[in-house]
């Protein structure tokens, strides 16, 4: 009687043995962490970017678009909104300037062809230098060159140009032009006909 209560101590060990062992049989997985156990990963960081607005032409426009200034020869200077990871800063229009002309003097000829839209400016050799800020007015320092295609791609690059700033500018503020360290005078009259 003892030696059959050993025997069944013995198998009953050895099943429990085969049980928690599986034997050799994969285990069985883990359960999968619950949200409360705090264990999901952050989402990678991207890259933070902003958005400006710039002015491109729609050719015999005529101003008719919506939000678009009139612009000689009948087309329009029509606002668009694009993304720059540059310096932008809503709050601050040194900032928005800068963010802004960089991208507009970036852009390809081409790059809102699909909307009818052109872009002299991308034939013309412009940089922004600085932008200087005394109160509420800001001097937005511009070198470069240009080379004009006809006297109405004149008043195209200008108001691209003009309207961007203004619109990056904010509500208060007005601002000149310092054209190749000549002043407003000198952004005037690369637009005029007279020497």
């Amino acid at each position: 009687m003892i030696k059959m209560n050993n025997s069944i101590k013995i198998i009953s060990t050895f099943v429990l043995i085969i049980s928690l062992t599986g034997c050799g049989q994969n285990p069985v997985p883990a359960p999968a962490p619950t949200q409360s156990q705090n264990t999901t990963t952050p989402p990678a960081a991207t890259a933070q970017t902003n958005q400006t607005t710039v002015y491109m032409i729609k050719p015999d426009d005529n101003g008719a678009s919506a939000n678009s200034v009139k612009v000689g020869c009948g087309d329009s200077a029509v606002p668009v909104t694009t993304t720059t990871i540059s310096q932008y800063d809503a709050a601050n229009p040194v900032a928005s300037i800068n963010a802004a002309i960089l991208v507009i003097i970036n852009m390809t000829a081409n790059q809102f062809q699909a909307q009818n839209l052109q872009n002299p400016l991308a034939s013309q050799q412009v940089t922004i230098q600085s932008v200087d800020q005394s109160g509420t007015q800001l001097v937005v320092h511009l070198d470069g060159q240009f080379s004009f295609g006809g006297t109405c791609e004149m008043p195209r690059v200008r108001a691209q140009i003009e309207e961007t700033i203004k619109k990056a500018a904010l509500p208060g503020n007005t601002y000149t032009i310092d054209w190749n360290g000549g002043g407003q005078t000198a952004w005037d009259k690369a637009f005029s006909l007279k020497d």
